[in-house]
């Protein structure tokens, strides 16, 4: 799982309607701002075309986005885009001309209301929201400097103009297609944490829980499809509202994801026998000899037939290669077939 693009967050009223499900496209630029700040330069390849086209075919205005990305400051900001949409009423318009438009003015708005929302909270001491809300207010006050703020519009710019022609173009079809769906599924059964995505953070245990108690109690939802999401979404959870994002290509991605691993995991076999991955070494680092199958038996002390045996696997793996001189039959590692599996290993268990 893309764990990078998760987010979720403890962020008013929208209407008295207890649940709506919608295509949101402001919501899809702050998520995707959020998920570049977390990826983008990072030389990671990755399963939404966006994201890869972004690199591949840069579009005009990518240095803003390229500067947000290098900023430290700016790429530590990208959860409040979410929050201040949400909380200031921006999060269901048709388009984000108005939340771009008023861009510079929205982190002070913002702290105003959170100001409100701990002045008028009896039920908590200051303590508890002090721990609770201290970041929070710290990254709004960072957002709300003027030479950040400006940056960060600059690159919430160039990045929309990049995603409108693909949202518009079957991003906001797909999403609205899956709204309907969702919304569907949830009059069916009465339930809308199972109607979510199988796996969605917020069918996690601990997650679940808060999430069916809100649902007794009667609380209001904003759900999402998001469109650039990958496997990753968001929960906000603030004035009485959950916002709920999730990728609409997230269970396929999910099922990719297993099948890649299934041919990882049958390429790691040559890693978890000490006798084949004694082979590799001495194969890799007696590169500059011919090592035939009989002097790689003496080395690792076992059969010639047993030998045979391993490096005919590591051969069907890619990761060995035969090299025959005469009537002889000589071994080498294949580099970048090795470096491959490490780095999606790597890749898999570390993001």
């Amino acid at each position: 799982m893309n764990e990078d693009a998760i987010l979720s967050f403890s962020a008013p009223l929208v209407g008295r309607r207890r649940l709506i499900v919608t295509a949101a496209p402001v919501l899809e630029l702050a998520y995707a701002y959020f998920f570049l700040m977390r990826r983008f330069g990072e030389g990671r390849d990755d399963d939404l075309p966006w994201v890869r086209q972004l690199h591949e075919n840069p579009p005009s205005g990518i240095e803003a986005i390229k500067r947000a990305w290098s900023d430290e400051q700016l790429r530590s900001t990208g959860t409040e885009l979410l929050l201040v949409a949400s909380s200031l009423g921006y999060a269901l318009d048709g388009t984000p001309q108005r939340f771009l438009a008023d861009f510079p003015t929205l982190a002070e708005r913002a702290l105003e209301g959170l100001h409100q929302l701990l002045d008028g909270d009896d039920e908590h001491t200051p303590e508890e929201h002090e721990a609770k809300y201290a970041d929070l207010e710290r990254r709004l006050k960072l957002l709300a400097d003027p030479e950040v703020s400006g940056a960060m519009q600059g690159a919430l710019n160039a990045l929309w103009a990049y995603l409108e022609p693909m949202y518009e173009r079957e991003g906001r079809a797909v999403s609205e297609a899956a709204a309907r769906e969702l919304e569907a599924e949830v009059a069916s059964t009465g339930d809308l944490l199972s109607a979510l995505p199988e796996h969605h953070f917020v069918r996690f245990e601990g997650a679940a829980e808060a999430f069916r108690k809100a649902q007794e109690e009667g609380g209001r939802f904003v759900v999402v499809p998001l469109y650039f999401a990958s496997q990753g979404g968001f929960h906000l959870d603030f004035g009485g509202v959950d916002y709920v994002g999730y990728g609409v290509h997230a269970e396929s991605l999910f099922a990719k994801q297993q099948t890649e691993l299934a041919e990882l995991a049958g390429k790691l076999k040559a890693f978890s026998d000490p006798t084949r991955l004694l082979l590799m070494v001495l194969i890799g680092r007696l590169s500059q000899f011919p090592l035939t199958v009989g002097d790689l038996a003496k080395q690792v002390g076992v059969s010639q037939p047993t030998t045979s045996g391993h490096l005919r696997m590591l051969k069907e793996m890619g990761l060995v290669d035969v090299v025959k001189k005469g009537n002889r039959s000589y071994y080498r590692l294949v580099e970048p077939a090795v470096r491959d599996v490490i780095s999606a290993l790597q890749r898999s268990l570390l993001g």
